[in-house]
């Protein structure tokens, strides 16, 4: 029977024919790159890495890996691991077998190219020994990085602050491009994530114990969403944010240039308890401008004046966050804030809007706390205490 046959024992007239072989044609070519990915799937294979220093290196080193391969590792220490200078399409996943968990003491991706980490652990067995970050990806593009465990050490109970300034690694850098962290665990670092990526996907993940800032956001068209930001130590000078962001300009001039089109959505930051506790400020936007950012459906729960700020906005909203004080006494309420740029220049087109707080508006005083010039304010609720705050939400 020809492939064009309508029925058994029938046969089309010369214009079915023509247009039954512009089908099979049209479906030969959309099925091409349905064929194309299961050869790809079907070539593609497990690569089973056991426990020792330098066994994934040599797998990637050996030319052995292909794209939409799987390396599974399987409990025990594996060391460090640099991918630098590949490109994988569809991508190579690096994950661990069912119930195990292989333990890296760094692991960094450099230049490359379609790589997914999945549910690795990373905590250096001598923090002293590995450099800044423990988890770093740089100058790479669509990297995936999900359920991770990340930390200087399982337990810092007992860490001075000089113990803290000396041992406290970073948690996770990201830049290059379409790069992200989600549904990962980050503990006892020094700054939690550092993302400066464009297009930044940060989403579900648990920051929990830093010296630093929980998380700081320094690139566009970027999205931090779900995540939850906990329990600061006081050990240096740094002034501690949950969530800080500030600009650079082409020179690398700090507070000079604009980070745009940002989300920072349903987070919470709460400054939890500890020996070393620090005054931690929520979302602290000290050097912008800042260019059509949405700031919605936070919660902020601290003990600094800085709640929500943000100096130098243009099309910024603030709106339906909560912000309370995390403790009684000074240095009293937290407020929601939008200024003028530090070097002057006023902000633009923006507004605080629906949000919940304790810091009452004033008629003359610090900029923070009255009205601004490009800057609406409607809706927004004061409450009498940090439970009165939180009762709005349910």
């Amino acid at each position: 029977m020809a492939e064009y046959d309508l029925a058994p024992n029938s046969q089309p007239l010369d214009w079915q024919r023509a247009a039954n072989r512009k089908e099979v044609l049209v479906i030969r070519f959309l099925l091409l790159p349905v064929l194309c990915c299961l050869a790809l799937s079907a070539a593609a294979k497990d690569h089973i890495v056991k426990a020792g220093p330098g066994q994934a290196q040599s797998l990637f080193a050996s030319g052995q890996v292909s794209s939409g391969d799987r390396i599974v590792l399987e409990d025990g220490y594996h060391g460090t691991l640099t991918i630098a200078g590949y490109a994988f399409n569809p991508p190579v996943t690096l994950t661990r077998r069912n119930g195990q968990r292989p333990q890296f003491d760094q692991l960094s991706i450099i230049n490359s190219h379609g790589l997914r980490i999945v549910g690795l652990t990373v905590i250096p067995q001598k923090p002293e020994l590995v450099s800044k970050t423990m988890v770093r990806v740089q100058d790479s593009k669509h990297v995936h990085l999900s359920q991770l465990s990340v930390a200087t050490t399982r337990n810092s109970k007992g860490w001075t602050a000089r113990q803290w300034v000396r041992r406290a690694r970073d948690g996770v850098l990201l830049s290059g491009q379409d790069v992200s962290i989600t549904n990962s665990f980050i503990k006892n670092t020094r700054h939690g994530i550092i993302a400066s990526a464009n297009r930044a996907n940060v989403e579900n993940n648990v920051v929990d114990t830093f010296s630093g800032d929980g998380m700081r956001g320094l690139g566009d068209n970027s999205l931090y969403i779900g995540n939850t930001i906990r329990t600061c130590v006081d050990v240096d000078d740094n002034h501690d944010d949950g969530f800080q962001s500030w600009s650079v300009n082409k020179a690398g001039q700090v507070a000079k240039g604009v980070v745009r089109n940002v989300r920072l959505e349903r987070n919470l930051i709460e400054n939890g308890n500890h020996p070393l506790k620090c005054s931690l400020q929520g979302i602290g936007l000290f050097g912008g401008f800042y260019e059509d950012w949405v700031i919605r459906h936070n919660t902020v729960i601290v003990d600094h004046w800085h709640g929500i700020t943000v100096m130098g906005a243009r099309n910024v909203v603030i709106s339906q966050n909560v912000v309370v004080d995390s403790r009684p006494g000074k240095p009293g309420a937290p407020w929601i804030a939008i200024t003028a740029h530090r070097d002057g220049r006023l902000s633009k087109n923006s507004v605080i809007k629906n949000n919940i707080s304790q810091q009452k508006l004033k008629q003359s005083g610090s900029k923070f706390v009255t009205e601004q010039p490009g800057v609406r304010r409607q809706g927004n609720v004061v409450a009498n205490s940090p439970q009165d705050a939180l009762r709005y939400t349910r």
